[in-house]
């Protein structure tokens, strides 16, 4: 008995309709793969949200950070008559003093220190600053929004520069050191603090400009 053979299927259309053309078929793939990218986007920074935990305003001395949990301050000798540069960041209720840094984990309280090397706050070039990851130091950098105001305030020539975020890069690895090195043909502040307890925890970086 002869095999019976089955009929090909031609696929056709209903009344009146037309495939659409090849460029509308792409355009809803590439709206379709963006919308997905944007899907994945929301999921790490809402990750990377809940792993920085948020101000509590019911509870204003609660930690910032795990850093914050595990470390206190001491007092802050701030009050005292202030000179030479200072950082001041309104809006984050950060106001230090600038000093220069040996680029070691001996960092002190109630100062930003400058990493060696780097250009000297306010002059053309990335300036790194780096101070504790507290409340009124650099602790509330976690908080910071782009357009803030920085301010390089010298007190005793009493000059005014005033930079604004222009990047909140977030958490990176302790070991990353490309901010560091980061060029920048305009005068560029890199401020950076910790965010866990350990000195291997990540840090959080805000560049300004």
């Amino acid at each position: 008995m002869a095999e019976r053979q089955r009929p090909e299927i031609e696929w056709r259309f209903g009344p009146g309709s037309k495939r659409p053309p090849v460029w509308v078929r792409w355009t809803r793939r590439v709206a379709t793969l963006g919308g997905l990218a944007g899907i994945v986007t929301g999921i790490v920074l809402a990750i990377q949200f809940m792993q920085t935990p948020a101000i509590l305003l019911d509870q204003p001395s609660a930690p910032i950070s795990a850093y914050a949990a595990a470390h206190s301050a001491s007092s802050s000798p701030n009050a005292a008559p202030r000179t030479g540069l200072w950082i001041e960041v309104p809006s984050l209720s950060i106001a230090l003093p600038i000093k220069p840094g040996d680029g070691s984990n001996n960092i002190p309280d109630w100062v930003a220190l400058q990493y060696p090397g780097t250009a000297a706050p306010g002059n053309s070039g990335n300036s790194y600053l780096y101070a504790h990851g507290l409340r009124g130091m650099f602790g509330t950098l976690l908080f910071a929004k782009g357009g803030e105001a920085i301010i390089l305030h010298n007190y005793t020539t009493g000059s005014l520069q005033t930079l604004h975020i222009s990047r909140v890069v977030g958490r990176t690895r302790w070991d990353d050191a490309s901010w560091i090195g980061q060029f920048a043909p305009v005068p560029m502040l890199t401020l950076q603090t910790c965010v866990g307890a350990d000195i291997h925890s990540d840090r959080w970086i805000v560049q300004a400009t």
